[in-house]
């Protein structure tokens, strides 16, 4: 009977030390990432209702997730005009996400990649992924209240809540 009881604590005791050896294979794999660009760029700010039109414009745009990998994205040119609704389809492996991953510079791309006639890799990072939302395919609500859902950074009077939501008829 001690005999299993040691064998179990021994498989336990290896299981423990094999988890943490994870941990710090991942801290390590982290601490050799590559920086992502600068989070806001002096001079460089648009204005305060930039985006206004919402014109996005692809050219020659290329994106590979490594050096030693194919690209994902392979100069793709095309561009959205203001107040037109796209939807991006395709199977798994198409560059939908890719597409998404460049336009907020999650993966920095070749070409140029603009929004109302600003080029995304001359503005900082903070201006970009705080101006452009995605609306998911799987809707999530936090279980707090409705506003902190809809401006969870307390940036747009309730006046503007209210009226956003009586524009999509929700109220």
């Amino acid at each position: 009977m001690s005999l299993s009881g040691v064998l179990f604590w021994g498989i336990y005791q290896t299981t423990q030390v094999q988890n943490e050896l994870v941990s710090v294979e991942r801290l390590l794999d982290y601490c050799d990432l590559e920086p992502e660009a600068q989070w806001e760029i002096e001079g460089k700010t648009p204005n305060t209702e930039w985006p206004e039109h919402g014109i996005i414009s692809y050219e020659n745009v290329s994106l590979q997730y490594s050096e030693c990998e194919a690209p994902v994205l392979k100069n793709l040119t095309f561009c959205i005009k203001g107040s037109e609704k796209v939807g991006i389809v395709g199977r798994t492996g198409a560059g939908k996400s890719s597409l998404v991953s460049s336009l907020f510079r999650l993966i920095e791309s070749s070409g140029d990649i603009r929004i109302d006639s600003h080029n995304t890799k001359e503005l900082g990072l903070h201006d970009i992924r705080g101006r452009l939302s995605i609306i998911p395919q799987n809707p999530v609500l936090f279980s707090t209240s409705v506003r902190i859902n809809l401006d969870p950074y307390k940036q747009a009077s309730d006046e503007k809540l209210w009226t956003i939501l009586e524009e999509v008829q929700l109220l």
